[in-house]
């Protein structure tokens, strides 16, 4: 009964509405953290002032355009569950308890930081790059009291994504659950499950990217669409990296480019002005409100927009990252490589190599690497390039009814092609979408269809083994170092001792008195987190 029950609640759902609240809510937060970073609002008092005009105004937005009460209410049951249940995970990667934890941290001084004061570990990074969801971070930690609740962004968008996707799939494929199943297998990817219990942002801004393409594609070639995810992932795309720019600019030029090439060219502009309209104004909030730090503050100062990855004393990211042998080849040569490799990370990057090794160690590496939410070579799982195999077979047949796919297909090829570092997966998430896009644009086969799903499944089953292995590992080593933690200092501050990791962000999940820069609480017990959660092999 209670089966039935459940069913028929999920039928009535409209999953359009659904994944415009998720959105907007997630969107809603970063914008939020975004006016108290951008004015300098510090104090609590003034916090909560903002917090209620943005509480009124999701409440107007939410009367206005009302949908069925299940639908709501689910909306409200999934983002709360989303929100607490990360409550209870904690940060161990490097990126997340550096500068992307370092916004959260900032905001919830009380006070502007200032040079005078201790920085958080990332302050450079953290100052300089994109913020959509290091402020969507600060709002979950104030709804929840824990600032790992500011991990739930990637989880949250995935469904948006998963949704857009799966309609994308219908477009070609009459089976709605072999579009979901493909849709599922290119959300939840090797580089998603790694970046899911993290503040990594890189799976995130590929959802952005892929709800607001789809929903481009779908306006301009006047199907049903949102408008509303439409603008709030644009602006979440352009506010989360520096490449969120250049991602939208494809999109947009490809989309409008193949409508225009592809249809009526009279009229054009004035048959599309409403959707130009919208990209117009969500294209301002995006890089003078979200965006505001880094793109308008690196304008003002005289600085490349895209400081500091472009300009002058520009910041190399890479060179670091692999051997200069593999880094002096050519863009297909490295993906080539890279892929067609067994998964595996490094410590001393600067002379990694893809390896092709198939030794039981070289495997058992592998799958350790997969846990890691930037796995450097082969990240997208150790049968990524049988799909690309497989995805390649049709790719020179046609089958009717497939323009939209074919469109999305030719967006995606354009930005792994332009991206200069498409050999590493985090960059280029999107990639491991184009064997079942090929596949259900070109070819009538439902066994190719159906056998790279099968191995894309492989893929993320192997990643999800290895990153719960890890989360409980690494989980089970936090707590005890915690209880040690507790036994040294009993009740009194802790200092930490200077570190690139923000451990703050997790110590005052499990309410650890942390001494700050404005609380002189004395005595202090100085604790060396770093040196406790070294895990012994």
């Amino acid at each position: 009964m209670s089966t039935t029950t459940m069913k028929n609640t999920f039928k009535h759902v409209d999953w359009t509405r659904f994944c415009d609240y998720v959105v907007v809510f997630v969107f809603a937060s970063s914008l939020y953290a975004a006016t108290l970073y951008n004015i300098g609002i510090y104090s609590p008092s003034s916090q909560r002032i903002v917090g209620l005009a943005f509480i009124v105004a999701i409440g107007i937005y939410g009367y206005f355009f009302r949908t069925g009460w299940r639908t709501a209410l689910l909306a409200v049951a999934f983002i709360a569950a989303v929100l607490f249940g990360y409550g209870h995970l904690r940060e161990f990667s490097y990126d997340g308890l550096n500068y992307h934890s370092a916004v959260a941290l900032l905001l919830d001084r009380e006070s502007a930081w200032s040079a005078g004061m201790r920085a958080p570990g990332g302050i450079f990074w953290a100052e300089h790059y994109p913020k959509a969801f290091e402020f969507f971070a600060y709002t979950a930690k104030v709804l929840t009291t824990h600032f790992n609740s500011g991990k739930s962004f990637t989880l949250l968008l995935s469904v948006p994504a998963l949704i857009c996707l799966m309609r994308l799939f219908q477009t070609a494929i009459q089976s709605a659950r072999a579009a979901f199943l493909a849709a599922a297998a290119c959300v939840y990817n090797p580089v998603a499950i790694g970046q899911l219990t993290t503040l990594y942002v890189d799976a995130a801004h590929y959802y952005c990217w892929t709800i607001f393409s789809i929903n481009l594609l779908f306006a301009i070639r006047n199907r049903p669409y949102s408008a509303v995810q439409l603008g709030t992932a644009l602006v979440l795309l352009v506010g989360s990296k520096m490449t969120g720019l250049v991602f939208a600019g494809v999109s947009v030029l490809v989309l409008f480019a193949a409508a225009f090439f592809g249809g009526e060219k009279r009229g054009f502009i004035g048959k599309h002005k409403v959707v130009i309209g919208q990209l117009a104004v969500w294209s301002f909030v995006a890089v003078a409100v979200i965006g505001y730090s880094p793109y308008i503050e690196n304008i003002a100062s005289g600085k490349h927009i895209f400081y500091p990855i472009l300009g002058k004393d520009k910041v190399d990211i890479i060179v670091r990252q692999a051997s200069p042998e593999f880094l002096s080849m050519n863009p297909l040569h490295r993906l080539f490589l890279s892929y067609f490799s067994v998964p595996s990370n490094c410590n001393a990057c600067s002379n990694a190599q893809p390896s092709f090794s198939l030794s039981p160690e070289h495997l058992r590496e592998a799958f350790i690497a997969l846990h890691t939410a930037d796995t450097r070579f082969a990240g997208f799982g150790p049968f990524f390039g049988v799909m690309l195999i497989i995805g390649v077979i049709p790719f020179f047949w046609k089958r009717k009814g497939a323009d939209l796919l074919t469109i999305f297909l030719l967006a995606t090829l354009a930005i792994v092609l332009i991206h200069p570092q498409s050999w590493w997966a985090r960059y280029v998430p999107m990639l491991y979408a184009v064997p079942l896009l090929i596949t259900a644009a070109f070819s009538t086969s439902r066994q190719q269809f159906h056998a790279i799903i099968v191995f894309a499944a492989m893929n993320s089953l192997l990643s999800a083994a290895s990153v719960a292995g890890y989360i409980m590992l690494k989980q089970a080593h936090y707590k005890g170092a915690v209880a040690a933690v507790h036994e040294m200092c009993d009740q009194r501050p802790i200092r930490l001792t200077p570190s690139e990791m923000n451990w703050a962000f997790d110590l005052r999940d499990d309410n650890l008195p942390v001494a700050t820069d404005n609380r002189p609480e004395q005595p202090e017990c100085t604790v060396n987190f770093d040196q406790l959660m070294i895990m012994k092999k």
